[in-house]
């Protein structure tokens, strides 16, 4: 775990030494003002600091934030048709059309009406005056779950990377969703069972990558490299074992493509699939320890109805999903994982949100040469605390740490095993878009 640290910590210290010497970028966003000066804005403070923005949507954060346009000794921004510069507030706006020349929602400023129109004829959206676009943003824009998926796909050509650390711990005795002593298990068990389950641990670096295929498809692969450890009791109580399994995991595949969003970038509905290829190892030893397995051994197919929506300050997302896990070729599957979720974050500014998520999986019995292996799958239903702090703009992007806690409302283990104690987890991503 340490070296790991150290190599995020090195790249934090890379980026804010790099960050004064770059060329100019957006505060908000990171990216390069000379790559978007056909949507750039100049805001000019009352002291005379000038600061440049990618585009409308940032420009008018920085507005909101500081209390209105009245803040600032003039806003500038640039008619998309001529590239002339002109004032934002009197400028009309064109939110929802087919091009993302900039940041979501896709603001486009117009020197006049007519302008705007025209533009509408041939790409869509909508016409606002500058009083509603500063309605028409969030200070963070969209915001992106740690368990539960977001319908909103990142726009064409964005890239964003992820390096962090993962931590579950499993240790409480449970038969069905009661927690027992050693006890009453021992009571509730038959002989055969001559081990005890008394802890189960998995911890490891996990990383991640995203890119915006188009303005509606995205995708995004995950991987970890986890130490798993399982420790049993035998059932006397007369000794400990301790059983290990290291290495990387499955990797995980998933597209995102939006089926509908409304124009002003704020509700999205989105069908999702995945695929999780065998990367990780399945060892026949752990038949009966099934939690201890790095992969499932098989190509997993699975997919999902994703919702998300803003109203104002907060984001909500939903998800209804179902996981088929196929059986392998050492004639183990394991069991079919459906699931419920709903996400809500609260951006109180561009550059923090803080929010809670639930969800609930049904998990199916795992079976071992066909036969079906009572002690597993089950139900569970788990609230995760999230925060994420983008805390620097560098490279023509953004850094940003993520962090979450969960811990189960609900866990029936079907039969007897260890529940969840918590699975808490923190990334460091940096974010991107290269093209537009």
């Amino acid at each position: 775990m340490k070296k790991y640290g150290v190599a995020l910590a090195a790249m934090v210290m890379l980026a804010s030494a790099a960050h004064a010497g770059e060329r100019e970028g957006c505060r908000l966003c990171g990216m390069y003002i000379d790559q978007y000066q056909g949507t750039s804005a100049i805001v000019t403070s009352k002291d005379g600091r000038v600061e440049k923005t990618c585009g409308g949507a940032d420009m008018l954060r920085l507005v909101a934030d500081a209390g209105g346009v009245e803040s600032f000794a003039s806003v500038v921004v640039h008619d998309w048709l001529s590239g002339k510069e002109i004032t934002a507030a009197g400028a009309t706006y064109v939110i929802g059309s087919d091009l993302v020349p900039d940041m979501i929602p896709n603001i486009i400023a117009f020197a006049d009406q007519e302008g705007a129109k025209k533009f509408i004829s041939e790409h869509g959206g909508q016409q606002l005056t500058f009083s509603q676009a500063l309605l028409a943003v969030s200070p963070m824009g969209m915001t992106m779950p740690n368990r539960v998926n977001s319908a909103v796909p990142p726009p064409k050509g964005s890239v964003s990377v992820g390096a962090g650390y993962m931590g579950m711990v499993k240790d409480d005795l449970m038969m069905g969703s009661s927690k027992v002593s050693t006890a009453q298990f021992l009571a509730a068990t038959p002989s055969t069972v001559t081990m005890i389950p008394k802890k189960m641990e998995a911890s490891g670096p996990m990383f991640m990558a995203n890119y915006g295929i188009t303005d509606r498809l995205s995708v995004t692969a995950k991987i970890s490299d986890l130490d798993k450890i399982m420790t049993s009791t035998m059932r006397n109580l007369s000794a400990e074992r301790v059983t290990k399994h290291k290495g990387i995991t499955d990797l995980e595949l998933k597209a995102v493509y939006n089926l509908w969003r409304d124009d002003y970038y704020s509700k999205f509905v989105s069908l999702m699939g995945n695929v999780t290829l065998p990367t990780g190892d399945f060892d026949t030893t752990f038949r009966t320890m099934p939690g201890l397995q790095l992969g499932t051994g098989s190509v997993d197919l699975g997919g999902g109805v994703l919702g998300s929506a803003r109203f104002g300050d907060f984001w909500l997302h939903g998800e209804a999903s179902y996981l088929v896990n196929r059986e392998n070729g050492d004639d183990y599957k394991f069991g079919d994982v459906s699931k419920l979720g709903a996400a809500l974050h609260y951006t109180p500014n561009y550059d923090l949100m803080l929010g809670v998520e639930l969800d609930a999986t049904d998990t199916g019995k795992n079976e071992n040469f066909g036969a079906k292996v009572q002690n597993s799958g089950g139900r569970a239903v788990m609230l995760t605390g999230v925060a994420s702090w983008r805390f620097l703009s560098a490279f023509g992007g953004n850094f940003s740490l993520n962090g979450s806690y969960g811990i189960p409302l609900y866990e029936d283990v079907n039969l007897y095993g260890v529940g969840t104690d918590y699975v808490a987890s923190g990334m460091l991503n940096f974010k991107q878009r290269f093209s537009y």
